[in-house]
């Protein structure tokens, strides 16, 4: 799992990777979000937009006749934490989200979870978020 932080302007603030063991893709789009707000509330950031590209994930917390009974008590973790920030989710393509993306690559390659300031980005990440800024397609490898 993985994602970033961005300030108002679109900024990384930063970044986050950690491993997840084999799993389901909808419990891995759940890690990388609870990471993410919780990120997000522990640095005191309560005006939160979401930004995600698994549509299932908007429509879980959209329409709460979505129930996935394996995943109650983290669906139920990220709505409290949400129910307390201005909060706001969107979706994006796949293409858009590209530093998500490699970051839970990443990841997979870790052995804990890691977090990135603006500072210590790896350089292959600072790299796509400067495409991402400029709306640049990348090319997708592997």
């Amino acid at each position: 799992m993985g994602g970033t932080v961005c300030d108002s302007s679109s900024e990384v603030m930063m970044a986050y990777a950690g491993p997840l063991y084999p799993c389901k893709v909808i419990f891995t789009e759940l890690m990388g979000l609870a990471k993410g707000l919780e990120i997000c509330q522990r640095r005191g950031y309560f005006n939160v937009d979401i930004k995600v590209d698994a549509m299932l994930l908007i429509q879980i917390f959209k329409n709460d006749s979505v129930f996935y009974p394996k995943f109650f008590y983290l669906i139920r973790t990220i709505r409290m934490v949400i129910s307390n920030l201005n909060c706001s989710i969107k979706h994006v393509l796949r293409e858009g989200n590209a530093c998500a993306g490699w970051l839970a690559k990443f990841g997979c390659k870790m052995d804990n979870e890691v977090e990135f300031g603006n500072d210590n980005l790896p350089r292959l990440l600072t790299g796509l978020i400067k495409l991402e800024k400029i709306g640049l397609p990348y090319i997708r490898l592997g």
